[in-house]
């Protein structure tokens, strides 16, 4: 047997198919392990950065909230000052002293300006109201079965006390109330000052914050009671969550942070719920604050991320697939032209000489054709204050746009002319250049280059015709009015990329 005859037997012999094949399913194994492994990842990622971003908001909010309970206690604080100046000795001294108009057009000024104050009201000891700021004289009311008296009542050195809310006897309102003993010369209990802080104030301010759809604003008390919430749940108010996140993290002693949790929820008529929930005690407040997202917000990015990884592994898989099958079908006819060559040579080896095997064709080597994202809209945002320049970016990150943020006007100016963008959103008032004074240096930019004009929001407290018409010399062509939502902010930014 000649080497031709004992390497055509070998080709009989051993199958290369089967490495073929073998070789075509560890591609696939390793292609499907690398997108898996990529998900794990991109989803850990994704989780992280949202818990950083629920974490600044929770840590806003829980000082905005801060500052409207401090304006609401100086109310207190004031009103407690003049009737200790009066130094009421009785019952009789104290109905004398604060039932006059004089006190109840004080409780009107004091409350002057301070819109998250709904009520002030004096109640003596036995529960009736002496002064009432909505009117004069004040209505026969009486309020002993509420916590905030019998607290007081019982608690002489008990300073100041923040009630469950109720529905306000006066209108109606949900409202929670923050208070302080009245007592007499000789340290006898007198009555109660009451500040009502109307609910409503607290759950508009969270609707104006949301950062779109299937996100929750709760302010809790120290005990877990449901002072506030946005969207409302009127069955929760004043009652105790006992099984939420708030309960959860607050218990372990901590006094913030972020829970990735999937157990019931109240709010959801006790279904389990993939969410996360960010945390944060109220500095020298009873109170804590509690922002939660579902997965439909902070896996949002991430899924259309996977869509489109799948996509590309689709197509992939099917390239590979192909390239696998033509490979074993020029393998199957190398081994069939083997066979029948091997066959002839063994019958007239002895007559004549074999014909060589025809040559081998190479198997074609087939690329998986490259994936290209579109990107989404390249939009520069020019705003001073971090917490303002945080909060558009969570309103818009859902949305898939590239944002990138300048801290003034000469920053702004500075990255348009490093980069293209689609749009940009102007605060007004900054320092080192305002907001009017970069968009007209953009315009004289636009106008000396013969370049297109480029659409430029402004970002504006203001709200008179005055200030729309100082936007509009400045070359803005359009205005959103601080503070705004996030679903004005979607569809005015959507209206000028129309464009």
């Amino acid at each position: 047997m000649n080497a031709r005859q004992a390497a055509l037997r070998l080709v009989h012999r051993y199958r290369p198919r089967t490495t073929a094949a073998v070789v075509g399913l560890v591609l696939v194994g390793l292609l499907a392990l690398r997108i898996v492994v990529s998900g794990v990842l991109l989803h850990r990622e994704a989780v992280d950065d949202w818990k950083q971003d629920l974490s600044n908001l929770s840590l806003l909010l829980a000082e905005n909230t801060a500052q409207s309970m401090t304006a609401a206690r100086l109310v207190l604080d004031g009103v407690s000052g003049e009737i200790d100046a009066a130094a009421p000795a009785d019952a009789q001294a104290l109905a004398a002293a604060v039932g006059t108009r004089a006190t109840h057009q004080m409780l009107l000024h004091k409350i002057g300006g301070v819109p998250q104050v709904d009520v002030v009201s004096i109640v003596g000891g036995d529960a009736s109201v002496l002064a009432f700021s909505r009117a004069f004289p004040a209505p026969p009311i009486r309020l002993d079965e509420r916590d905030y008296f019998e607290y007081h009542r019982r608690h002489p050195d008990g300073g100041m006390h923040v009630s469950a809310p109720v529905q306000n006897k006066g209108n109606g309102a949900w409202t929670f109330y923050i208070s302080r003993r009245i007592s007499g010369t000789d340290g006898r209990f007198l009555g109660v000052v009451l500040v009502g802080l109307s609910c409503d104030f607290f759950s508009k301010f969270f609707q104006n914050t949301s950062i779109g759809e299937h996100t929750a604003f709760s302010l809790y008390r120290s005990d877990y009671t449901l002072l506030a919430r946005w969207p409302a749940v009127p069955a929760m108010m004043g009652k105790r969550n006992l099984t939420g996140s708030t309960y959860r993290l607050l218990e372990q002693g901590k006094s913030d942070g972020v829970l990735q949790v999937d157990s019931p929820r109240a709010a959801d008529q006790g279904r389990a719920v993939d969410r996360l929930a960010a945390i944060r005690l109220v500095r020298d407040y009873p109170l804590a604050i509690n922002v939660t997202v579902t997965d439909d917000v902070y896996l949002a990015g991430w899924r259309r991320m996977l869509l489109t990884m799948g996509g590309a592994a689709v197509v992939s898989l099917l390239v590979l697939a192909a390239a696998v099958a033509l490979i074993l079908a020029l393998l199957r006819r190398q081994e069939r032209d083997a066979a029948t060559l091997l066959a002839l040579q063994e019958c007239a080896a002895t007559a004549h000489a074999a014909e060589p095997p025809q040559p081998q064709i190479a198997p074609p080597s087939a690329d998986a054709p490259a994936s290209a994202s579109a990107q989404g809209a390249r939009i520069l945002l020019v705003e001073d204050t971090a917490l303002n320049r945080q909060l558009v970016c969570l309103q818009l990150g859902t949305c898939g746009y590239a944002i990138d943020t300048a801290e003034n006007g000469a920053l702004g100016l500075q990255a348009l002319a490093e980069q293209q963008y689609d749009l940009v959103l102007m605060d007004c008032m900054m320092p080192v250049m305002d907001g009017y004074q970069a968009c007209q240096a953009l315009r004289a930019r636009e106008a000396a280059g013969g370049a297109p004009r480029l659409p430029v929001i402004a970002l504006t407290a203001g709200v008179t015709d005055d200030d729309r018409q100082r936007c509009a010399a400045a070359g803005m062509d359009d205005y959103l009015s601080k503070p705004f939502t996030a679903a004005q902010l979607r569809a005015m930014v959507e209206h000028w990329l129309a464009h």
